[in-house]
């Protein structure tokens, strides 16, 4: 019994003294003291930044949009809440100190404090004592001679009295053999070593290498190919048989077989089972290939061009070689008509701008063109393309293309595009931006043309995601040329860059930013117009001028009306009674003589903004991104600035547009909705109207003369008829919002994927 009771009483004092070693920590979790801030005091060796990095504890933090609204009031909602724990500051401490002696400093002393304020919350303090590093004191190579031209000690990424960290140590060891391997020594080996004297705070360190026999490749052996044959496998390796071994180009030859679309897995590497001599390296390759063809649909929609759907037919290995032969076709502006007065379709067209816009091509691509870095592209397309109250176009054409990769996640592409393009509802546009205002010079250029362009293009993407990148940036510079001897009616030079930069503050939140400029010099235009020689010398055609505003440029504006606008408006409308004084707003000879001013319409809604384009543009945006509801939903808060000149970029006009936005994050990107106001102030513009001419008996219907009556309703038919011609009229009327806040200003855009 004796026995019994003294295993119970050392039992019971095992658990006392548990539960004494665990209740701080008990204690802590029980008041869930939330973590207020974390810092860092005695670090000169690395900054706060970079040790944060190591460690797990976290002080609570609102997304930026809730830190400047709600954070501040109190309110809970959106919070990231992070709570004390002993054993993850226990933690913390043991990842610092293996950072420190990671990089040499082998004395560090790292002691974390916890201050408690009264409202529950701690500070957390990790005070750190580095000490003094181990530094290098000799660096010396031994073993076989390497030759010198491989500059093996150029390739260290240390000196003399330089700390001597443990961790570059082994960084420096790969870095040597993978150049000795890409000079053709394929069984190289590094080993690195440092000998320090007992109480010296130098260390002397060593490299010893084997060489081993130069190799160059062997014979290649391709597996898993059931479609593509050897040879095609073969021209997207960017070595042969007998070339000095390089390991970086085994790697290159590898996600070059990717380029191929049909390979869905490739690995090249030696081929053990084949090994005959020292100096050979045999070659396996092994595909995996993915279904000859493929079958997609799919849709989408956008404030601007509403609900729309595509189809593509691919085949993947269209007569061997890799060869890619697709059909797709795209359909948009469904529904136009009919949505354009709600929210989802707000910014889409009517009558001929609403009707459905449609695309239809064919392509075919063959990989390695002349070289493995080069591919050529052949296709036909016609399409149906129309901008609201700008133009609709219809063309017809073929495409050429070579593309080349550059390395380095870039590329360059020279296309050539002929094609026959038409004009249809742009008789308003030509006569505002061309001053083309009579039949004849509207059906000239609104009729069949040549437009033939010749375009180069460099491409250089180094972000971490296509659809919603968080880290590195993307760049696009793009020429086009067009003139008589590309066989175009159109001459002119194009000019565009693009840039969009993306850096992650922290685990919730990305400052995305983004700049475009671009411009185009008019050369002249092949047709016979009635105009002035400088007057048909600025034509460019309407589809290659800049538009501005949307849902990708400066939200604060609807789709492409920021820059150059002009009004239209019917002449019945200038010229009827209104009001109560019953007085037409202007008179005909007024109208005739294009000094009729008007004013007086305004504010009726009666003037439709026409935005004419043009030859220069301007834009930058800065958006902070950030995630909400553990990455489902996720907001924005940014700012736009932008604008589009007529002849040359100058910035001291510029239009800004703040605003907030809302994301549903999906597998293709976010659906987005952003919410933007403008500042643009009122200004005067050009009215285009019809012209009209005295009614002539027997040559014109009584019906033809223009009735004034009005608002009175009743009919008082005047001796004027509408012209064929167009008028612009001399008066510009005010338009816009006058300044100050307005509901007005505020523009809604709906989409799917990122801005930029």
């Amino acid at each position: 019994m004796g026995e019994k009771t003294a295993v119970r009483a050392g039992a019971l004092a095992v658990v006392a003294a548990c539960a004494l070693v665990a209740a701080p920590g008990l204690r802590a979790q029980a008041s869930r003291d939330e973590i207020a801030s974390v810092d860092f005091a005695g670090n000169r060796a690395f900054s706060d930044a970079e040790l944060r990095r190591a460690i797990l504890t976290r002080a609570s933090s609102c997304p930026f949009l809730l830190a400047v609204t709600t954070c501040p009031l109190g309110i809970d909602w959106g919070r990231d809440r992070s709570y004390l724990s002993r054993r993850t500051l226990a933690v913390d401490v043991d990842n610092l100190r293996i950072f420190y002696q990671a990089h040499g400093f082998r004395t560090v002393d790292i002691e974390p404090e916890v201050v408690r304020g009264d409202d529950g919350s701690a500070a957390v303090t990790f005070r750190i004592a580095e000490g003094l590093p181990y530094r290098v004191g000799a660096i010396t190579l031994e073993g076989d001679s390497v030759p010198p031209e491989l500059g093996l000690k150029d390739a260290l990424p240390f000196g003399v009295g330089d700390p001597l960290s443990p961790l570059l140590l082994l960084e420096t060891t790969d870095t040597l053999t993978l150049r000795l391997r890409n000079a053709g020594f394929a069984w190289a080996e590094v080993f690195d070593g440092f000998r320090r004297a007992a109480g010296s705070d130098t260390a002397s360190v060593s490299y010893r290498v084997e060489l081993g026999p130069r190799t160059v490749f062997g014979s290649v052996e391709v597996t898993g190919n059931r479609l593509l044959d050897r040879g095609a496998v073969l021209n997207r390796l960017p070595f042969h048989e007998g070339q000095l071994y390089s390991e970086s180009l085994m790697r290159e030859a590898q996600r070059s077989l990717y380029d191929l679309d049909i390979v869905v897995r490739a690995e090249v590497k030696q081929d053990s089972s084949r090994f005959a001599s020292d100096s050979v390296v045999p070659i396996l390759v092994e595909v995996v290939e993915g279904d000859l063809r493929l079958v997609g649909v799919g849709g989408g929609f956008n404030s601007a061009e509403c609900l729309n759907s595509w189809g593509r037919w691919t085949s993947r290995n269209f007569f061997g070689g890799g060869r890619i032969l697709r059909a797709q076709a795209r359909v948009s502006n469904l529904l136009a008509s009919s949505l354009q007065s709600t929210f989802l379709c707000a910014q889409a067209g009517t009558g001929d701008y609403g009707r459905p816009n449609w695309l239809a091509r064919l392509d075919f691509n063959q990989p390695s063109f002349v070289s493995r870095q080069t591919g050529l592209s052949i296709g036909v397309f016609a399409e149906r393309q129309s901008l609201k109250n700008i133009f609709v176009r219809d063309a017809r054409g073929l495409e050429m293309g070579l593309s080349r990769v550059l390395g380095g996640n870039s590329f360059t592409n020279l296309r050539f595009r002929p094609q026959l393009s038409r004009l249809d509802a742009a008789e308003v546009t030509l006569c505002a931006t061309f001053l083309a205002c009579t039949p004849e010079d509207i059906d000239v250029l609104s009729g069949t043309r040549w437009l033939s362009p010749v375009a180069l293009s460099v491409n250089r993407d180094v972000t971490d995601d296509l659809f919603d990148p968080t880290r590195g940036f993307r760049v696009l510079v793009d020429l086009e040329w067009a003139d008589v001897v590309t066989g175009s009616d159109y001459s002119y030079l194009r000019t565009l860059a693009d840039a969009s930069f993306y850096r992650e503050i922290d685990r919730r939140a990305v400052l995305a930013l983004r700049v475009r400029a671009g411009r185009t010099s008019p050369g002249g235009f092949a047709g016979e117009l009635s105009m002035t020689e400088d007057g048909a010398s600025a034509i460019v055609p309407s589809e290659k001028r800049f538009y501005g505003g949307g849902a990708n440029g400066v939200r604060g504006l609807a789709q492409s009306t920021l820059g150059p606008r002009t009004l239209s408006v019917a002449v019945e409308s200038l010229l009827q009674r209104r009001g109560s004084s019953h007085e037409p707003t202007c008179l005909p000879a007024e109208v005739r003589d294009l000094t009729c001013d008007g004013a007086r319409l305004a504010g009726s809604g009666l003037y439709q903004v026409r935005p004419v384009g043009g030859l220069a543009t301007f834009e930058a945006s800065a958006e902070l991104r950030f995630q909400l509801a553990d990455g489902l939903l996720g907001a924005a808060a940014f700012v736009d600035v932008g604008q589009v000149w007529p002849r040359r970029i100058e910035l001291g006009d510029l239009e800004v547009a703040p605003g907030v936005g809302l994301r549903y994050n999906t597998l293709f990107g976010p659906v987005r909705l952003d919410v933007a106001y403008s500042f643009r102030d009122r200004e005067p513009l050009q009215v285009v109207t019809s012209q009209i001419r005295r009614f002539v008996p027997g040559r014109d219907a009584d019906s033809d003369r223009i009735d004034i009556g009005g608002e009175r309703g009743s009919g008082e038919p005047i001796d004027w008829v509408v012209s064929e011609d167009l008028a612009l009229l001399g008066p510009r009327v005010p338009f816009g919002d006058a300044e100050g806040f307005s509901l007005r200003r505020f523009q809604l855009h709906l989409s799917i994927g990122q801005a930029f």
